[in-house]
Order: structure tokens, then sequence, then C-alpha cells
């Protein structure tokens, strides 16, 4: 039978009561499981017996190359010589191929001299055979694609408050699934959304995979009560962008949580650290330490005569050291106070410097 009709409006609560309840509740529309399917065996039974095709025509064209003598494959490139144009054979390497649709057997290197390590000649198929798991994914792949245009389409045709009451689609008997979908409004307003996917193949080069891919266009319309307020497709849409930015963030808040024990450490350094600072400002500013600064002027300047600024030195240690010593009174909250440092942890407070001006 060429026409398989999905068709869910009269039936009884007794005989289809969830589905009926679904009905009650759906305001986004989503493509019945049977055509799903459908789309998902058509296109595996494509790619598989292209996949096929293609590996028994590699296979033939090895073998014949191996019972020529010959190792490897070529094809011609054009290259200048000495200002001369000249088509050169290049050895093809069949690498780009590996962890696709085929599984491909190479031969080994064949060492020049005793010793010399054996590798994988990418440039030497030996055969290949078909991956069918592979085939079957890249199926499922071009399949969510293609009903999530479908899927898209019409919801971009259902505001957020329409219902969908029944769902009317046919699979034509060549490239296409055509019907429509009825549904109403929050005013309780009956109107109908007519859909048509039309899809077709590529083959070869000429498709995204190498050997085959399906390609799909649509005509779609709404009658009957007007669409009024964001569209189904406008929130999933947002949900959709609000769900990849939480991801984001959550990835973010997870890298930076690797910051978390070495940020737990800083009071105390900052503490060591500000003690260390102290003597070493409050030494410099005793008269040892001034009169160790001006011998160290004088040798630096003493061609040049100029004189040593006491006032100039003093207050920019002395500004120095009440720096620190603020630093010192200020991280004494957070010593031993895993609550407090983890009160100021956080993607924009994350290091030194940032823990520094947080407690400042």
């Amino acid at each position: 039978m060429w026409k398989t009709i999905i068709y869910i409006k009269y039936m009884r609560s007794r005989d289809w009561p969830h589905v009926q309840t679904n009905f009650a509740k759906q305001m986004t529309f989503k493509l019945p499981t049977t055509l799903v399917n459908h789309l998902e065996q058509e296109i595996y039974e494509k790619l598989e017996s292209a996949v096929e095709l293609r590996a028994a025509e590699w296979n033939g064209d090895w073998a014949a190359r191996e019972q020529r003598g010959e190792k490897y494959h070529f094809y011609m490139v054009t290259k200048w010589v000495r200002g001369e144009r000249k088509e050169v054979e290049k050895k093809i390497n069949w690498h780009n191929h590996v962890g696709g649709l085929l599984n491909i057997e190479f031969f080994q290197t064949e060492p020049e001299w005793e010793g010399q390590r054996v590798v994988t000649d990418y440039y030497r198929p030996k055969s290949c055979t078909v991956n069918y798991d592979a085939v079957k994914e890249n199926a499922k792949a071009q399949t969510r694609h293609s009903v999530g245009l479908l899927e898209s389409r019409v919801n971009g045709h259902l505001a957020v408050t329409d219902k969908i009451t029944d769902i009317n689609l046919a699979l034509g008997k060549g490239y296409f699934i055509e019907g429509f979908v009825i549904g109403t409004t929050e005013k309780g307003e009956e109107f109908k959304i007519y859909t048509k996917m039309i899809w077709n193949y590529r083959y070869g080069a000429n498709s995204a995979n190498g050997y085959l891919t399906q390609y799909v266009q649509f005509r779609s319309d709404r009658r009957g009560a007007r669409q009024e307020g964001k569209t189904v497709l406008q929130r999933l849409t947002e949900q959709e962008k609000q769900a990849k930015a939480d991801a984001k963030q959550a990835e973010l808040v997870a890298k930076n949580e690797a910051k978390w024990e070495r940020f737990a450490k800083l009071p105390e350094q900052i503490d060591r650290w500000a003690d260390k600072e102290i003597k070493k400002y409050t030494k410099a500013l005793a008269p040892e330490g001034i009169k160790a600064a001006k011998e160290r002027h004088s040798k630096l300047y003493y061609a040049d005569q100029v004189k040593f600024d006491l006032d100039w030195y003093t207050q920019i240690h002395t500004r120095e050291l009440n720096t620190v010593k603020h630093y010192k009174k200020q991280v004494q909250a957070y010593l031993n106070n895993e609550p407090a440092v983890r009160e100021l942890f956080g993607l924009d407070c994350n290091n030194r410097e940032h823990f520094k001006a947080a407690i400042w």
C-alpha cells in the first residue's frame, strides 16, 4: 500500500485515552513516530546501499592494482617546475576515509633496510568493509535534521497559547509528507496548518558525507484563526539559547571550582606576605635602613651629584608600610574562616589580585 496515514482525531477515550490527554496539553508539534521511523529506515537503506556499492568498487580497484604489481593509486596535479607548468603524479592518501562509514585495512610499509620500523601505509589500502553502526548513526543524524526542520516549520505557525487537537499527515508515494495540523486558539477558535515536506537525495561528491545525504524543502501556511503572540518556535529558540547559556555558565563554574583549593590558601599567604613586607619597610625607615639607602643612592648618582631626598624616601616607604599594614588588618577576618573566603570566591574573584582587591 503506497500511502500510510497518521490520523488521530475521533479516537474515543476508552480506546486511546493517553493520546487524547496528550493532545489536550500539547502545544509543541512533534512529527508522529511512525513517520519518523519511516524516514530513518528509508535513509538508512539508501545510505547502506551507497556505502556497500562504494566498498565493492574500491575493493575491486585495490585488488586489480595489486594484481598488476602496483602499490599505489595516483592523481594528477599541476605544478610549476623551473618556470614551466607540468602535470605531476601524486599518491592518493586514504587516511581521510579512516573512521568514516567504511572500515579500511591497510598494508604495512616495506622496510628499505634491516631494522627500519614498519608502520601503516595509508597510501596502500588492502580492503574495506561497511561500518554498519556508523551508517545507522549517520542515518539517525540525517533524520533528526530533516524532522527538526519540519517541526520548526509547523511550530513557526503555532502560538504558545494554541493547543493541537489533531494531526493528519500522510506519507505520499513519492518523496513527500503532506497534510495538516488542527488546533484551537486561547479563545477556542479553530485553525489549520497545512504543510508539505518534499525530499530528495544527493549522491557521491555532491553529498555531505561523500555517499548520500537527504535534503528537504517545505511548503506551509496557517488558515483559520490568526496566530497571536509569540510562536512556539520562538519559545523553543529562546529555551535552546537559555539552555546553551546555562550549560556554558555551568562549565565556567565547574572550571572555576578547580581554582578553589588554591584560592582557599590565599588568606594565610597574604598574612605571611604582609608580615614580610612590614618587616621590610620598617627596616627601611629605621636609621640603619635610611643610612643604607643613602649609600646606595651615592653609588648610583655620584657622578651626577644628585642629592638624596629624605622626605620623598620617607613618604614613599611610609605609604607602602601603611598599605601592607592595612592588608594585614583586613585579612584577619578570613584566617581560618572558610565560609567567609567561600563567599568571596566566584567567577569575578578567583585569584590573588582579585582577593586583595576584595578585602581592601
